[in-house]
């Protein structure tokens, strides 16, 4: 797929029939967008090695519900984050391994996939790909450590470490969405001994929203029995 794309710039038209990730190694494609499919916007990075390391991180984040002056915190999911990915990369000069890189000129060529596009506007959205390895996302960090010298100062080996975040689609942030979550809204056919509270506290994990929800289906009274086999709505509450 990423193969048979081509990326239109400034009127000029360039093929990357080439972009088929090598098999075998990590290499980073720099792309223009990650939907409906990729579409590649330079030349890709391949590694020179694949990493030793392949650190993926998952944040989640809550907020603070607790009341001023109270001790400890009531923690309230809010979302899950973007994941972080993080992983080493290393050039080597020395022709040791078989292979021969110009140090600095290889992690130039890294920079320029990774980092700002004056196209764009901003940094490049990266693909990354290894093997069964698929990362979406933005550079967050590059950090380049030189460990190996030539006698005129020039590096013959260095490790560049990096952080990515991943950069979800709008399909993919639908996709992943808790389709139970209280921030939407939902619809329940009453059955025989259907409490509100009960309702409430299943769909908010509070019964105390019984009120916004009779209100909000024009209820008169909260206290008699439901209309069985009608269609209730539960709205999404404020937080």
């Amino acid at each position: 797929m990423i193969a048979q794309t081509a990326n239109v710039t400034g009127g000029v038209q360039t093929s990357y029939l080439n972009l088929v990730p090598e098999v075998g190694k990590l290499t980073i494609i720099p792309v223009l967008d990650f939907e409906p499919f990729p579409v590649p916007i330079g030349p890709p990075y391949v590694a020179m090695f694949n990493p030793e390391n392949w650190q993926v991180q998952t944040n989640l984040e809550y907020c603070d519900q607790s009341k001023d002056g109270s001790v400890g915190s009531i923690l309230g999911f809010k979302k899950i984050g973007s994941s972080t990915l993080s992983f080493d990369l290393v050039v080597d000069g020395t022709g040791a391994s078989g292979e021969k890189r110009e140090v600095l000129t290889d992690i130039l060529h890294l920079k320029t996939v990774l980092l700002f596009n004056g196209i764009l506007h901003k940094p490049n959205n990266l693909l990354i790909v290894w093997s069964t390895q698929i990362f979406k996302g933005v550079l967050t960090s590059i950090t380049v450590k030189h460990t190996l010298f030539r006698s005129n100062g020039t590096p013959l080996r260095s490790t560049v470490s990096l952080s990515l975040t991943e950069q979800n689609s709008a399909l993919g942030m639908i996709l992943g969405m808790n389709l139970g979550s209280a921030d939407l809204t939902h619809r329940r056919l009453i059955k025989t001994n259907d409490r509100l509270d009960l309702l409430c506290q299943n769909i908010y994990r509070d019964p105390r929203h019984y009120l916004d929800v009779a209100r909000a289906n024009n209820l008169t009274t909260f206290r008699s029995s439901l209309p069985i086999g009608q269609e209730m709505i539960f709205p999404p509450v404020a937080k």
